[in-house]
């Protein structure tokens, strides 16, 4: 629209714009945990001394949101890698309070630095595309995840 002001609009029009389609994510790949795209009670740490991001949970029941995930046919498997306080990490899908879809147990580890691979059967894994939410306990460090 083009005019003297947005009263007195003379010319209107529409533009076509090819641009590239984006795709959804890929979660069965390895997926580095600071690429959220939202959290709550998160803080970016030192993945290592020498170099690397992680993410941190300050509190239990701290999430990390990755939107419009494709699972695909549904992911029957989740691969963490953490470091530090023992405890649950679930997988939700929708919200963070939304269906569990599986929990990983881990024991812990005597460093921050100190990174343990844990892996997980899911259940009830949606299909296609949806928003998936990993929840933390607190202290814990994750650095790459997958659901495969």
């Amino acid at each position: 629209m083009a005019g003297a002001s947005s009263t007195n609009v003379r010319v209107r029009t529409t533009w076509r714009v090819k641009g590239e389609t984006i795709p959804a994510r890929d979660l069965s790949r390895t997926t580095r945990a600071e690429n959220f795209d939202d959290y709550e009670g998160i803080r970016l740490v030192d993945e290592s001394k020498a170099r690397g991001t992680a993410v941190s949970a300050s509190k239990d029941g701290a999430w990390l949101k990755f939107a419009d995930a494709q699972l695909g046919g549904g992911a029957d498997e989740l691969s963490v890698r953490l470091a530090g306080e023992s405890g649950p990490v679930e997988v939700r899908l929708g919200s963070p309070n939304g269906p569990l879809a599986g929990t990983a147990h881990f024991a812990g580890t005597s460093s921050p630095y100190t990174y343990e691979t844990v892996t997980a059967r899911l259940s009830d894994a949606a299909k296609g595309r949806t928003d998936v939410y990993l929840v933390l306990g607190g202290g814990q460090r994750l650095s790459t995840f997958s659901l495969r």
